[in-house]
């Protein structure tokens, strides 16, 4: 009897620790399950508030011209609004930076292609600690009044412009390898050729590009590429210019979970009218 209570004590202890162990398996899968659905929870959330912060990045852009730069960051009051609710409870930050201005900028375009660059910027107005307002008829237009390209193959330019009364004009030259063309004092080509209407029959005449940017408003310098290779060049001027091409890169982490998103787009293929522009 004492052996069959023994034995029986055993298998009971046997049970107990298999019992125990069991559970603490099944609490550590309900505890891993838990934590897994709460990343994923908070996956979502984020990539929710980085959407939100894209959109509405896109939002501001279009209430404003070209060349519109923007920043909000997690020190501005803007951030809060791009929260969703399911995220309120966890420590949230908000990110978005558009960039569609600089000084400088290198590209390359492909046989037989072209790019438009405003040579002007909406600098916009802040109104926080970097974001800045995002309503229409805040605008803050910044002419580009000194410029300069530099290429590695043959390309055809213009630059076009309206007057007050809205009509347009234009000056249109050529430039390749080691002849710069713009109005720096640096550039090796400073002026282009525009119509000019006698006795009505058309002219060709030379116009300073200066004369040209500062007599008239809203100018776009549009690239052509004539070679039989890609062309890749450079324009950089101290005032700055509207890019080609506008980023967009919104983040957002919620709890321990990030989520970035990245938007490209030409925005030459916008004005893409506009590269017919010659002798307008």
């Amino acid at each position: 009897m004492q052996n069959k209570s023994g034995f029986s004590t055993i298998i009971a202890i046997l049970m107990t620790a298999f019992l125990t162990i069991l559970s603490a398996g099944i609490l550590n899968l309900f505890v891993v399950e838990n934590r897994i659905n709460h990343f994923l929870s908070d996956g979502i959330s984020a990539y929710m508030s980085a959407e939100g912060a894209l959109e509405y990045t896109l939002l501001k852009s279009s209430n404003h011209r070209e060349g519109f730069s923007d920043s909000i960051t997690d020190s501005d009051l803007e951030y809060r609004l791009l929260e969703n609710s399911s995220s309120l409870a966890k420590k949230t930050t908000i990110s978005s930076v558009l960039r569609a201005a600089d000084l400088s900028y290198t590209g390359t375009i492909a046989q037989g292609g072209f790019e438009i660059i405003p040579l002007f910027y909406d600098d916009g107005s802040r109104i926080q600690n970097t974001a800045k307002n995002p309503n229409k008829n805040t605008s803050n237009i910044i002419k580009t009044s000194t410029f300069i390209v530099t290429q590695d193959g043959d390309m055809n330019w213009n630059i076009i412009g309206n007057d007050s009364d809205g009509k347009t004009y234009g000056i249109a030259g050529t430039g390749s390898l080691m002849k710069s063309f713009g109005n720096t004092p640096s550039a090796n080509i400073q002026q282009g050729f525009e119509k000019r209407m006698d006795m009505d029959i058309m002219t060709a005449g030379m116009k300073s590009i200066t004369i040209f940017l500062n007599s008239y408003e809203n100018n776009y310098l549009i690239l052509s590429n004539t070679s039989a290779n890609p062309t890749k060049y450079h324009i950089s001027s101290p005032n700055g210019f509207a890019l080609p091409v506008r980023s967009i890169a919104a983040s957002s982490t919620v709890g321990k979970s990030k989520q970035n998103i990245d938007f490209l787009e030409n925005r030459s293929r916008l004005f893409d009218i506009l590269k017919y522009s010659v002798f307008n």
